[in-house]
């Protein structure tokens, strides 16, 4: 049966042109958000459900319907999601490989892109400070990397009687899919220890070490210690050397979550700054974070290359034709999944097109602007830093003397700051809320930002802060 759909080809050509410099150019003055009307999401559901075959050209202008509701993520103005631009290179990385549709869950069927692979990894790993021994894989992103890692520290460190006892110790700015992860490998809330944070928003050990007496005074099984390298509210990275000094005192596997800063390794000037995560046991990281790929592009990685296999090792009669002989060395047996796509291949497209010194200045880039952004604010009268810039975040808000000490109105006021300049398509700043406080959040690792669009943004900020106070003022009879 020919699975060729009916249609001019040269009209797929045209939709593939149109999706290349859709990716390559972003239109500064594009909608930054743009939702679909109730009128328009029952046009969607309709569109979604099959019925005969239509015209290529139809389904294609229907594609790009579907595709147009969107965050524009990519814009330089829009700095509420880590998720970064994406590079054109990755999607033309990711189209090239998918033509192919190569199988990397054994070496049998899929040699190249495997080799490749475990090389990436073993160059990646070195750069995260990790021993020779290192090894690991690409999965789809971060919340199936910590999934992967937590499943093998549960295995080496607990027993199967003692996992009913077992406790993990996660901070309370670690990212919410930490949880997930714990309840799926059998971790209930009641072996969750939640741990308070210092005043940089880090892990505070202190408290940590505390907790850890106690359960194990009370007959607990201390297992697992999960760290952040970049956090999602403040960029902030855990004291990760003290932690894995308390790990190791206690027999524990320390985890770090790097999944936003991981990227930082590959910058030369910045590199130091998270050179700690090379003592942890497992590193999860998402190249489409902070490396300018598309989604779909995260990965896993061990101290010890083998420890994954006391988890995940097996074999089926199925694939004798298809699996190493000599040893476990296929890919399927060192995380979850059999059916692999090569994720690998987009990242490796784009480092060898623009070559590591581009990386860098990208990277950079985002520090730079961080860094401006927090001395302009601080210029500012009425604005308050909440938290520093850390790895190009920075969260602050709009705190007037007026409303300063209610806390409410003043949230209310940062929350319509918020509103109000996204309806004005100048720019998208979601809030977050830290100690109880409603702030504003910017991160600013877009390589097409300039410092004149931070300028503008923070002229615009401040403009629709002070017009927002003075109503609310109003609304609350507060003299301003």
């Amino acid at each position: 049966m020919d699975l060729k759909a009916d249609g001019d080809a040269s009209e797929l050509a045209c939709f593939v042109s149109a999706m290349f410099h859709g990716v390559r150019e972003t239109a500064p003055d594009d909608m930054l958000v743009r939702r679909p009307s109730q009128d328009e999401v029952n046009k969607l559901r309709e569109m979604a459900v099959p019925g005969i075959a239509r015209p290529i050209g139809e389904v294609l202008q229907d594609t790009n319907k579907i595709l147009s509701y969107r965050l524009a993520t990519a814009h330089p103005k829009f700095f509420s999601c880590i998720p970064s631009p994406v590079s054109w290179l990755s999607w033309l990385g990711d189209c090239a490989t998918t033509a192919h549709n190569p199988f990397s869950g054994s070496w049998e069927a899929g040699s190249g892109v495997c080799t490749v692979e475990s090389r990436l990894i073993e160059w990646i790993a070195k750069l995260f400070g990790l021993p020779s021994s290192a090894g690991g894989q690409f999965v789809s992103g971060a919340s199936m990397a910590n999934l992967t890692a937590v499943t093998v520290a549960r295995d080496q460190k607990l027993e199967i009687e003692q996992r009913a006892k077992g406790v993990a110790y996660i901070s309370e700015e670690a990212h919410f899919c930490i949880r997930k992860v714990l309840r799926i490998v059998g971790i209930s809330d009641n072996q969750i220890r939640v741990i308070k944070t210092d005043d940089e928003f880090r892990l505070n050990t202190v408290e940590l070490q505390h907790e850890i007496n106690k359960d194990v005074a009370d007959g607990w099984k201390p297992f697992l210690i999960v760290a952040s390298c970049g956090t999602t509210n403040t960029g902030s990275i855990d004291p990760i050397e003290e932690l894995s000094k308390i790990a190791t005192n206690h027999g524990m596997w320390l985890h770090v979550d790097a999944a936003y800063g991981g990227s930082v390794a590959f910058s030369e000037n910045h590199r130091a700054k998270i050179f700690c995560i090379g003592s942890a046991d497992s590193i999860a990281w998402d190249a489409h974070k902070w490396l300018y790929q598309t989604h779909g592009c995260g990965a896993v990685f061990f101290r010890e290359q083998s420890h994954p296999l006391k988890s995940f090792s097996g074999s089926g009669g199925y694939v004798r034709d298809v699996e190493c002989l000599d040893a476990p060395c296929d890919p399927w047996n060192y995380g979850i999944e059999l059916t692999r796509p090569a994720r690998h291949m987009r990242l490796w497209f784009t480092l060898q097109v623009l070559g590591l010194e581009r990386i860098d200045k990208m990277i950079s880039s985002a520090f730079d602007l961080s860094e401006h952004l927090e001395f302009e604010l601080r210029e500012k009268r009425d604005w308050q830093i909440i938290s520093s810039s850390s790895l190009a975040i920075l969260t602050f808000r709009y705190a007037p003397e007026a409303i300063r000490s209610n806390n409410s109105v003043c949230n209310d006021c940062n929350t319509a700051i918020s509103k109000k300049i996204a309806s004005e398509n100048k720019a998208v700043i979601f809030t977050t809320r830290l100690k109880k406080l409603v702030c504003l959040r910017m991160c600013t690792i877009n390589p097409n930002t300039t410092m004149e669009d931070i300028d503008e943004v923070v002229e615009t900020l401040d403009s629709i802060a002070k017009a927002t106070a003075t109503r609310l003022t109003a609304k609350h009879s507060v003299r301003f």
